[in-house]
C-alpha cells in the first residue's frame, strides 16, 4: 500500500516543472509578458520664440508660421490640459504677457514686428548655443520648445567652427542636465521683411512674400516628450516638411516587444511566451529570411512619421528593417529581413544618429539671394548645426546609435 503522501511519477514531474518555472529555473515562464504601464507625467511646457531681427519677417497674418504657433499653443491647452509658458529669447529672455482680458491665443495672433520689438527688444544677432543653453535648464519635469530660423555660425560667420563648438556645448549639456532627447522639425512659411544674409556678413536684404524655412527644436526627457508626441501630430500643421530625432541610451529604458508570424519569409518557430524574442528552426526561402515583431515604441519620445520611416533604423548582422506598420493602439509591427542568414544571430535594433538627406540638402553656405527658389528652402549653416548635435549624441553612446530597449532577438537554425 502506498504511503498517503507519496507522489506518483506523473504528479512528481508536474510538481518539478512548476517549481522550476516558478523559481526562474530554465528559460520557460508560465505567464505572459505584461505590457509596460504608461504614466503621463506632470510636465511644464515652455515655448521660446527667438526674436532676433531675422525672425520678424514670419509674423505676417497670412504666414503659416503664426498659424502653427497658434495651433501648437492651443493644442497644449486642449489636449494636454496645460497652460504653456511663452517667452521671447535672443541674448536675453523675456516672458510673453498677453494683454489684459485678451486670451493668450488672440494675443499670439496679434503679434507683429512692432509688438515683438516692444515686448522684447532684440540686442543684435543671437548665438544658438547660448539660446539653447537658456532654454534647457532644470529639465527634469519640463519640455522646452525653441522656435527659430536656425541660421548658424560663430561670431565671425564661420559655420564649420560653430559645428565644433556645438558638439562641445551639447556634450557639456548632457553632463549638467542628463541625457536629453532632441527633436528637430522643419516647417516652411511665407516671409516678408528683412533677411540678413549671413554669407555676406549679415547684410540686410529686403524681400516680400518669399518662402523661408523655420524649425521647432524640442528638448526634454524621453518620457516627457512622449506625452507631447502622443497628444499632438506635428505633421498635420501647415508647412510641415521633415523631422530628425536624437535620443540617448539609458539603462533604465524599457519597451514591450513580442515575436510574430506576420509577413514572414522562410520558416521559423518562436519560443513561448513570444516576448522571449527567440526564433528557432530558422530557414531561408530562396536565400531570403524575414520575420516580424510587435513593439510598443510609444514611450521612446519619437514622432510617429519618424518611427514609420525604415531609413531611420539600423540593425546588425546584415539585417535591415524593411517595413514598419502602426497597429491599432500603441503597437508597431517591425519587419526585418536578410539575404545572409547564418546559423546564429543576436540582433539589436536601433535608430541612427546619421544626418538624413533632408538635413544635408537644407544646409547651405551661400544665402546671398534669399529669393532664389532653392535658397527659399535652405538655411545657412544648418547642416553644421545638426552635425554638431549629432556628434555629441554619438560621443555619448558606445554603440553610436539609440538602441531600442527590447530584449535582443536571438535567431538559430
Amino acid at each position: 500500500m502506498k504511503h498517503a503522501y507519496t507522489l506518483t511519477h506523473g504528479k512528481l514531474l508536474i510538481f518539478l516543472l512548476i517549481f522550476l518555472c516558478g523559481c526562474g529555473g530554465g528559460d520557460y515562464h508560465p505567464y505572459k509578458c505584461p505590457p509596460q504601464k504608461h504614466i503621463v507625467p506632470g510636465v511644464a511646457y515652455n515655448v521660446y520664440i527667438e526674436n532676433s531681427g531675422s525672425m520678424a519677417g514670419y509674423l505676417g497674418n497670412n504666414a503659416d508660421f503664426k498659424k502653427v504657433l497658434i495651433s501648437f499653443v492651443s493644442d497644449i491647452q486642449a489636449r494636454l490640459k496645460r497652460e504653456p509658458q511663452l517667452f521671447f529669447i535672443s541674448g536675453h529672455t523675456c516672458p510673453f504677457r498677453s494683454q489684459t482680458n485678451i486670451p493668450l491665443i488672440k494675443s499670439v495672433m496679434n503679434l507683429n514686428p512692432g509688438i515683438l520689438k516692444a515686448l522684447c527688444p532684440a540686442n543684435g544677432s543671437s548665438l544658438l548655443p547660448q539660446v539653447i543653453d537658456s532654454c534647457t535648464t532644470q529639465m527634469g519635469e519640463k519640455v522646452s520648445i525653441l522656435i527659430s530660423d536656425c541660421i548658424f555660425s560663430d561670431k565671425g560667420g564661420n559655420s564649420s567652427l560653430a559645428e565644433a563648438e556645438m558638439k562641445v556645448f551639447m556634450s557639456n549639456k548632457f553632463k549638467t542636465e542628463g541625457m536629453l532627447s532632441t527633436i528637430v522639425i522643419k516647417y516652411n512659411s511665407l516671409f516678408s521683411g528683412v533677411y540678413y544674409a549671413e554669407s555676406i556678413g549679415g547684410k540686410p536684404v529686403k524681400v516680400n512674400n518669399i518662402n523661408r524655412p523655420y524649425y521647432l527644436l524640442l528638448f526634454g526627457k524621453k518620457e516627457n516628450l512622449a506625452a507631447l508626441l502622443q497628444a499632438i501630430d506635428f505633421k498635420s500643421y501647415p508647412g510641415y516638411e521633415a523631422s530628425y530625432c536624437l535620443s540617448a541610451n539609458d539603462s533604465t529604458d524599457g519597451a514591450y516587444a513580442a515575436m510574430s508570424y506576420y509577413n514572414k519569409k522562410g520558416n521559423y518557430e518562436y519560443a513561448k511566451p513570444a516576448c522571449r524574442m527567440l526564433l528557432t528552426g530558422a530557414e531561408a526561402n530562396k536565400g531570403t529570411f524575414q520575420f516580424s515583431l510587435n513593439a510598443d515604441l510609444s514611450m521612446l519620445g519619437y514622432p510617429e512619421d519618424y518611427l514609420q520611416d525604415v531609413n531611420n533604423y539600423t540593425v546588425n548582422d546584415n539585417f535591415s528593417v524593411v517595413n514598419v506598420k502602426k497597429d491599432t493602439g500603441i503597437m508597431h509591427t517591425l519587419t526585418l529581413k536578410t539575404d545572409h542568414l547564418q546559423s546564429r544571430h543576436v540582433l539589436k535594433i536601433g535608430l541612427g544618429y546619421e544626418l538624413p538627406s533632408w538635413v544635408i540638402q537644407t544646409g547651405n553656405e551661400n544665402d546671398r539671394k534669399p529669393s532664389d527658389s532653392l535658397q527659399q528652402h535652405q538655411t545657412y549653416g544648418f547642416r553644421e548645426l545638426m552635425s554638431g548635435i549629432s556628434q555629441a549624441y554619438k560621443a555619448s553612446n558606445a554603440t553610436h546609435f539609440f538602441t531600442i530597449p527590447i530584449t535582443p532577438i536571438t535567431i538559430r537554425n
